[in-house]
């Protein structure tokens, strides 16, 4: 018997496929959300470990592990009465943070667009809980009532604010995640690393310290894209046309606030004096 725990398990490193994934829960729902332009804001610690493991190597991980058990009790003739814990996460030497994560996310936001964006990417992690709010606010529900109002006068049914309300209950549960950090000891997977043979390193592959991080975020960036909102990385040249026409409407759009507030602003200084 052993107790095996990971990470946040998210898209395969290399198998079946690179970036292969087929939920939206934990991170993944973060960059999905970020890349249509629905998410804005996430209250993360950038200076955080995000303790996050590909699904292949994990399974991989388990594979090992349940041999190695099964290896100690045929081999001990007084097996060890402490059951094993094998941590499968992070590795503190090749590690990203929420800040990395964040950059990231952006970065290959901006290199493969989607079609299915509605906005242009403004993500941000806001340690600071007022301002994670206010962003809240302004940025989620205020867009989100003016888009139901104009649904409800051209006979749409408003749908916006009510998806919000469920993307606030998922950022919830990640907050939990990303606001903290802990430190597990990865002996027992390391030595079982070192246990397998050449041939069996290469098709159980699972060492963390090997991870080349940049590589594995863009494939799962694309992963999300292709497999999760069925766009295929055919539509990219369109996607960018897209993309930098949102950002000329995002960019009106801050301009015309900036304005109203000044308006309004300068408006309660001529009351007042």
């Amino acid at each position: 018997m052993s107790r095996f725990s990971g990470g946040a398990v998210i898209a395969t490193y290399q198998e079946p496929v690179p970036g292969w994934i087929d939920n939206f829960y934990g991170p993944t729902g973060v960059i999905a959300g970020a890349g249509t332009g629905v998410l804005r804001t996430l209250r993360a610690d950038p200076t955080k470990v995000a303790n996050m493991v590909p699904v292949d190597l994990c399974v991989n991980g388990i594979i090992s592990s349940a041999w190695d058990i099964a290896e100690r009790f045929r081999t001990e003739i007084l097996p060890d009465p402490e059951i094993p814990i094998y941590n499968f996460c992070t590795e503190p030497n090749n590690c990203i943070t929420w800040g990395d994560f964040t950059h990231t996310t952006i970065k290959f936001g901006s290199m493969y667009p989607t079609m299915k964006a509605i906005w242009y990417l403004c993500y941000a992690s806001n340690p600071n809980i007022v301002l994670h709010y206010l962003s809240i606010i302004f940025l989620h529900y205020a867009p989100a009532v003016l888009c139901d109002i104009i649904a409800v006068l051209i006979g749409r049914k408003p749908r916006l604010l009510r998806s919000y309300k469920k993307i606030h209950r998922f950022m919830d549960v990640i907050e939990y995640f990303s606001m903290r950090e802990w430190q597990f000891k990865m002996d027992n997977m390391n030595g079982l690393w070192r246990k397998l043979s050449s041939a069996d390193q290469k098709l159980f592959f699972f060492d963390m310290r090997q991870i080349n991080w940049d590589y594995f975020l863009e494939q799962y960036f694309c992963g999300i894209r292709r497999y999760l909102l069925n766009d295929p990385m055919e539509t990219v040249p369109q996607a960018v046309i897209r993309w930098n026409r949102l950002y000329w409407v995002h960019q009106a759009t801050k301009a015309i606030v900036l304005l109203l507030l000044y308006k309004l602003v300068m408006s309660v200084w001529g009351m007042l004096s």
